[in-house]
């Protein structure tokens, strides 16, 4: 009766490390300099006046962009574990109830 409820929690678990491998890269990067000196570069310039005020939310969004990954892995990685021990509640408990086959 158990194997009508399947899910690869291998499957699962490597998705979950994939992710967070990619929030972690993504919580890695840091444009704050790199945007400072495009816009220091091109004082006169609209685009350098934009680069000015855009470290700052991008770093913001890059940290939200992470972290929403890192959230999304825990879940993964979660409901592995949940799904793991209710599949080992429900044949325990099924076990107890069904006629063994001695």
């Amino acid at each position: 009766m158990t194997d009508m409820l399947r899910a690869d929690l291998t499957a699962l678990r490597i998705m979950a490390a994939g992710v967070r491998a990619q929030g972690e890269a993504i919580s890695g990067i840091d444009p704050v300099d790199l945007i400072a000196k495009a816009g220091l570069a091109m004082p006169d310039s609209a685009t350098g006046t934009a680069c000015a005020g855009l470290g700052a939310p991008l770093l913001a969004a890059l940290r939200r962009m992470a972290g929403g990954l890192n959230a999304f892995a825990d879940a993964a990685d979660h409901g592995a574990t949940t799904y793991e021990d209710t599949t080992s509640a429900l044949t325990a408990q099924l076990n107890r109830y069904l006629p063994s086959a001695s």
